[in-house]
């Protein structure tokens, strides 16, 4: 993430336990020893958050019996839907590269250490 973010020039934060949304930005609050630090930040912007600033919500137990009893709504999509055109197919050029060692066992190990360093393996 911070690398990415460098690349594109995009503030981020990590370790980062409280959001806030405001406006064209955001105020992100990280825990120091002893208090909080608070960033604020132009969107878009990326943010590392800590354990338990997102923590799912399980549903009640009435909420999960009346979830039963209602209908599942099946719907038909059409798939030529969004204005989408294929532009280009493109194959690309075929390369090939062969590497060819003549000889047995222990007699071809030289030959095969030399290929190796051509490719900066070794």
């Amino acid at each position: 993430g911070v690398r990415v973010c460098h690349a594109l020039g995009r503030p981020i934060v990590n370790g980062i336990k409280g959001i806030e949304i405001e406006g064209s930005g955001v105020r992100a609050r990280r825990e120091i020893d002893g208090g909080f630090e608070v960033y604020e930040l132009d969107l878009p912007a990326a943010l590392g958050v800590k354990e338990g600033i997102n923590l799912p919500r399980y549903p009640t137990m009435r909420g999960r019996l009346a979830s039963k009893k209602l209908e599942i709504t099946t719907l038909e999509l059409d798939a030529g839907a969004g204005d989408q055109a294929l532009v280009r197919l493109h194959r690309p050029a075929e390369t090939v590269s062969q590497t060819a060692i003549l000889g047995d066992g222990p007699g071809a190990a030289p030959a095969a250490v030399d290929v190796l360093e051509e490719l900066g393996v070794l």
